[in-house]
């Protein structure tokens, strides 16, 4: 039994954390389906498909969702192509810029990390 779990936990804790991450785009989802009886859409107060009934009513609406999704298509195979040409030369090839272009491509990953850890620096200090 012991073993099942030490195979698994990673598997389980990995599916924990994408349950959480995807949990506000289902909030979402379930609150379009929801009736409210003013402007607000905080709390639930009844199931409705009624703002769903002519979902591609708007012509522009229509044209701007298809124009967002193409332009996602051609950035992401542009950006998997230039990742993928850029870790090919980074792994065989030792250049010049080698340690500078390493940099360039970690410091957007880092730049989250640094700015919570100097926000929560200034929140002890002040505490």
């Amino acid at each position: 039994m012991l073993g099942f779990v030490r195979r698994h936990v990673l598997t389980a804790y990995s599916l924990l954390m994408f349950a959480y991450l995807l949990l506000p785009i289902a909030v979402v989802i379930l609150f379009s389906f929801n009736n409210p009886s003013g402007r607000f859409n905080y709390t639930w107060q009844g199931f409705t498909l009624h703002y769903w009934q002519n979902w591609n009513a708007i012509p522009d609406l229509w044209n701007a969702m298809k124009l967002s999704l193409e332009i996602a298509l051609v950035a992401s195979l542009v950006a998997t192509a230039l990742g993928t040409l850029i870790a090919l030369a980074l792994v065989r090839y030792g250049f010049r810029g080698r340690g500078s272009t390493n940099l360039l491509i970690f410091l957007p990953l880092s730049t989250p990390e640094i700015v919570l850890g100097a926000s929560l620096l200034t929140l002890f200090l002040n505490v």
